[in-house]
Parts: structure tokens; sequence; C-alpha cells
């Protein structure tokens, strides 16, 4: 079946690095500012930030960058894609669709867990906020694909018809 659309922005990689320099760059000039400061406590402030992000801000944003994937669909599936690794996740997997953040990041919670987690973030669009209007008509539709695909998979369960081969 043909893909309808990408759910993901065409430039996932530079919007990941442009991110990590941004919360970096806001970090430092925090740092900066404090640095610059007569007061003893204020320098001590300043290092003990830098040993903050340095062993526990930065893995944290890293790995959250790293659960940001490509994502595409067609009717009956999600397509989740990173480097060179792609899966197929059909609808009826599909838990929960939530906004995560007000920059227009959307988490697709997962029934089961598979080769990227539980969960599958993805940012649809760079300006969210100006065109949240289509953006969330079309996870509208995605989210009336999986309550199509739900009623579908509990009606052949329903009724004794064998389940898709990668249910058993």
């Amino acid at each position: 079946m043909e893909r309808s659309k990408s759910l993901s922005i065409q430039s996932i990689k530079r919007y990941k690095i442009f991110t990590a320099i941004m919360l970096s760059m806001i970090m430092l000039a925090y740092i900066y500012i404090m640095g610059f400061s007569d007061n003893w406590t204020s320098r001590l402030i300043a290092v003990s930030y830098i040993v903050l992000g340095v062993f526990v801000y930065w893995p944290r944003v890293r790995d959250f960058l790293k659960k940001i994937k490509e994502v595409s669909y067609d009717k009956e599936n999600l397509y989740v894609k990173e480097g060179e690794y792609e899966i197929q996740i059909p609808f009826y997997e599909v838990k929960d669709i939530e906004i995560m953040s007000l920059d227009g990041l959307y988490k697709f919670t997962l029934y089961h867990h598979d080769q990227f987690g539980n969960e599958v973030i993805c940012k649809p669009s760079l300006w969210y906020p100006l065109n949240h209007k289509r953006i969330d008509a079309e996870l509208n539709r995605i989210r009336g694909l999986v309550r199509k695909a739900h009623h579908e998979y509990h009606d052949k369960i329903g009724s004794g018809q064998a389940l898709p081969s990668n249910l058993l």
C-alpha cells in the first residue's frame, strides 16, 4: 500500500542538532553570566552547573533527541524510520496519540514494546504553533484510523477470524 504522508519534518537531523545547540547555548550563557559575579558562591554555582550539565543534563538531552523519529503512514500502518532501519506498526498497536510540548512534538504510545521502545516521538512541523490547525487535523485523521483499526481488530477477535501473523 502506498504511504499517504510523512508525518515528520524533512530535516529531522538538522532539528536535533539545532535543538541541542540552542539548549547548550542557554545553559552556557547562564554559566557565563554567573561566572562574572564577584561573589564566590555565584562562581561555585557556575562550576556546579558545568558539572551537572556534563554529567546529568547533556546525557538526558541526547537520549531525548534520539527518541525523535521519522514517521510516515498509510491507511493501515505507521512506519517508523531511524537511519537505515524502518519498522511497520499496525494502527491497532497504537494505544494513544498526544502532544508532548508546545513546539509540536507528538508521542505515539504503543501497546507493545518494539525495537524503538513503547513510544515513538515525531515532529510534524517546524512551524507548529503557526500551522497547528493543519497538523492537528492530520493527527485527528490518524486518531480516526487508529480507532477504526481498533474496532476492526476487536471484531476479528470476537468473530474468531485468524489474527494477523505478527500477533501469533
